[in-house]
C-alpha cells in the first residue's frame, strides 16, 4: 500500500479518512463511500452494503463504522460503500435498480457501456476487486424475506480461495454458514478472480433493528481483527458457524397467498408441513412438506406470493470438521 491511495479520481493520504461519493460514469448517480487509509501498512478490505437497497442493517452498520473508525485504528486500507444501490434504497425497492429493473447482484462483472446496474457492477469489479485482499458483501433478507443469520463462502473457484474465505466466515458470531457453488453474485465473481470473499446475511423483512446493526458491526470488527487490520477490542463469540448443505430453495408453484407454518431458525423434520398456498378466499391450493430434515435459514413472511417466489430455504447441518 502506498502512502496515498487513489481510485476513480478520489485520493486519500496515509493516516486520513475520506467520506464522500463515488460517481457512476454516464449518470448522475453517486454512491456513498468511506475510505480509511490506516496509519500503518496492512491488507486492503472492500466492504459493500446495500447492493440490494432495502436490506438495511448492513447499510446502517457500514454508515456507523465509517463514522466511528479512525485511521489510527486501522492497519491497511478499509473501503466501504453504503449503500451501493442508492437508487433502490431511496425508492424502497426490493432487489432491483429502479432505472433498469435489474438485480445488481446478478450482473457482475458488469459492462461499462451497459445499463446503470451494469455500469455500477463494472465500476466496482474493475477498480476495486483488483486492489482488495478480501471482500465482504453485507446483505439481509429483503422486504419479503425473514432470515436467521448465516454466511455464504465460495466453494467453486480454487481450494485456496475457498479455504481463505471459509477461515474468515468462521470468525463470525453466528450459527450457520453455506458453501456456495453458484457462479453468480458479486462475491462469487470476486472469488473467481482470485479475491477471497464472503456474503453475510443478517436481519430482514424491511426492518433495521439495533441488535442486527450492532451484530453486523461486531462481524466487521471480528473480520478486521482476523486480518490483523484492527487494534480495538472485539466482543467474544457465542457461536462459531457450522456448514448447512444440500439446501432446498422451495419455490411457489403458483401465484397465491402464502401461509407459513415455520419460521427462520426452526428445525424441521422430513414430511413436516412448511406451509400452504391459498387463493384469495383462503381455500388451500397447495400444501408444501419438507423433503428433508434441516434448519430453516429463511422464510418468506409475506402473504402475497407470486409464482416463483422462494417460500423458504432449509438444509441439514454438517458435522463440524474443524
Amino acid at each position: 500500500m502506498s502512502a496515498d491511495f487513489k481510485v476513480c479520481g478520489l485520493s486519500v493520504a496515509r493516516g486520513e479518512k475520506l467520506r464522500t461519493y463515488l460517481p457512476i460514469p454516464q449518470s448522475t448517480v453517486r454512491i456513498p463511500i468511506t475510505i480509511i487509509n490506516g496509519e500503518n501498512d496492512g491488507p486492503t478490505i472492500l466492504i459493500t452494503a446495500g447492493i440490494h437497497g432495502s436490506e438495511y442493517p448492513g447499510i446502517a452498520a457500514a454508515m456507523e463504522l465509517g463514522r466511528d473508525i479512525e485511521a489510527k485504528h486501522v492497519n491497511g486500507l478499509l473501503i466501504m460503500m453504503h449503500p451501493v444501490n442508492i437508487q433502490g434504497f431511496w425508492a424502497r425497492r426490493e432487489f432491483i435498480v429502479p432505472e433498469d429493473g435489474k438485480n445488481l447482484n446478478r450482473v457482475f462483472p458488469g459492462d461499462p457501456c451497459g445499463t446503470l446496474s451494469e455500469r455500477i457492477a463494472y465500476l466496482i469489479s474493475s477498480n476495486f476487486f483488483s486492489i482488495a485482499d478480501f471482500y465482504v458483501d453485507m446483505h439481509s433478507g429483503d422486504i419479503h424475506e425473514s432470515l436467521h443469520p448465516y454466511v455464504y463462502y465460495p466453494g467453486q473457484p480454487t481450494p485456496e480461495i475457498e479455504k481463505k474465505s471459509r477461515s474468515i466466515a468462521k470468525v463470525l458470531n453466528m450459527q450457520y454458514m453455506v458453501r456456495s457453488m453458484a457462479t453468480g453474485g458479486a462475491y462469487n465473481y470476486a472469488a473467481s478472480t482470485g479475491l477471497p470473499s464472503i456474503l453475510i446475511e443478517r436481519g430482514g423483512a424491511g426492518l433495521c433493528l439495533r441488535e442486527d446493526i450492532d451484530a453486523y458491526k461486531d462481524d466487521i470488527r471480528n473480520i478486521l481483527r482476523k486480518l490483523k487490520m484492527f487494534s480495538l477490542p472485539v466482543k467474544p463469540h457465542h457461536y462459531s458457524p457450522r456448514d448447512v448443505y444440500n439446501l432446498i430453495y422451495l419455490e411457489a408453484l403458483e401465484t397465491g397467498c402464502w401461509i407459513h407454518h415455520i419460521h427462520s431458525g426452526d428445525w424441521v423434520e422430513e414430511g413436516q408441513i412448511l406451509g400452504e398456498i391459498t387463493d384469495v378466499f383462503g381455500e388451500t391450493i397447495t400444501t408444501y412438506y419438507a423433503e428433508q430434515s434441516g434448519v430453516v435459514l429463511y422464510v418468506c413472511p409475506a402473504l402475497s406470493a407470486p409464482k416463483g417466489t422462494i417460500l423458504c430455504c432449509y438444509g441439514p447441518i454438517q458435522d463440524d470438521e474443524d
